[in-house]
């Protein structure tokens, strides 16, 4: 089974084959034949020890500051390698949904295996803000404002990631505000797509995160050179702290990759 044949990603399904840095590894065989009648996260946290990482992050103080006194922890453990974890309104609403998986992916770079954490779904809604009458506007993909607690999640994550003795992180930013929100930690494997993904930040930094999205997604921009139609391509997004994986990867190539295609010049289409 292929890691992306279940995900809560709305298209990667079908397009997870077009990915071309890291493989993902059939990974049936790992799950866990465990007859313990808690189900744990990752086999290893239970409940409890979920939830005091979810304070430690900070989670819980930044959705009180946003309104919300009573809320709750659930997990849902599908196995060993692949754990959804929600906190939900006391009427069930969901307020964060976390989906996450770990196995070991062949990167094509080293040519080998490497123990990842893969960021298959991160969603934060306020519910109370989403019901106004005077609604913000919503970014592509979302029905409900965000949390803005970005910064806790990944807390969290790293928090996660510090106990399981992986290699890396990453993700496959489904819009372009998502690659966003993931820069400041994290890098596109593709030095192509990192230097574009700049270039765009740069060129129309006179237009807000959520604007620029809505321009990107509808087909809006055009390459200077070709006048050929940009289009928002996947790409894995990598957080490493092993010394050998990210000297192998992000190496002078790389960096030179990406200040060569930052270079590239983009138009708006009206």
């Amino acid at each position: 089974m292929n890691i992306f044949e279940s995900t809560d990603k709305r298209n990667l399904k079908q397009d997870s084959d077009k990915l071309s840095n890291l493989d993902m590894l059939d990974f049936t065989t790992e799950l866990s034949t465990s007859l313990n009648l808690e189900k744990l996260i990752f086999g290893r946290f239970s409940n409890e020890e979920i939830n005091t990482m979810l304070e430690e992050s900070k989670i819980y103080d930044k959705i009180k500051i946003r309104g919300y006194s009573n809320f709750k922890l659930e997990t849902d453990p599908i196995s060993d390698l692949d754990n959804r974890i929600y906190i939900k309104t006391e009427s069930n609403e969901i307020l964060v949904h976390i989906r996450l998986k770990i196995a070991d992916f062949f990167i094509k770079q080293i040519q080998e295996n490497r123990k990842m954490i893969y960021i298959d779904w991160l969603l934060t809604q306020n519910i109370n803000l989403g019901k106004l009458k005077d609604k913000k506007v919503l970014f592509e993909g979302q029905e409900y404002p965000g949390l803005n607690i970005f910064k806790e999640l990944t807390q969290f994550i790293f928090l996660l990631f510090s106990k399981m003795n992986c290699y890396g992180i990453f993700n496959i930013p489904e819009y372009f505000h998502d690659a966003v929100l993931f820069q400041k930690s994290f890098k596109f494997v593709d030095p192509i797509k990192q230097g574009h993904f700049k270039s765009n930040l740069k060129a129309f930094k006179k237009y807000t995160v959520r604007d620029l999205s809505h321009l990107i997604h509808t087909k809006k921009l055009r390459f200077l050179e070709t006048n050929e139609e940009y289009t928002w391509k996947y790409g894995e997004m990598l957080f490493t702290t092993d010394e050998y994986l990210s000297e192998t990867i992000f190496d002078k190539k790389y960096y030179d990759n990406v200040r060569t295609a930052e270079l590239t010049q983009f138009v708006l289409v009206e």
